[in-house]
């Protein structure tokens, strides 16, 4: 099993962010009694922000994670899923913009040498 790392592509380290986030927010609201407990819920909150920021490190995603460590607000808002999907936007346009700096590569560039004076 290979895990996700720096030179993955970004579809796959969307995927997995995605999955986990779901993952995530989903336990949060169906075992919402047992993750209620202060340390187990924060231990849990803390995995999964772990986790996510290295999968895309985000710290904007990991800032907005941390709501999920504040008391009531953070369950129930999915915020895991909320953040991966703002991760995904941003990221995406960077992906586009890099893509259209690719497409001018038919110019042709002409250098100049300039002799020694």
């Amino acid at each position: 099993m290979q895990i996700i790392g720096e030179h993955a592509p970004f579809i796959h380290k969307a995927a997995a962010a995605m999955t986990i986030s779901v993952i995530a927010d989903a336990l949060d609201y169906l075992a919402a009694p047992l993750f209620d407990m202060p340390v187990i819920g924060d231990l849990l909150d803390v995995i999964t922000t772990s986790l996510l920021y290295s999968i895309t490190k985000s710290k904007l995603s990991t800032a907005i994670n941390t709501i999920e460590l504040i008391p009531f607000i953070g369950d129930f808002i999915p915020t895991y899923t909320l953040s991966t999907l703002l991760w995904i936007s941003r990221e995406s346009k960077k992906q586009n913009k890099m893509n259209k700096v690719v497409e001018y590569k038919n110019y042709k560039v002409r250098l100049f040498v300039l002799p020694n004076e």
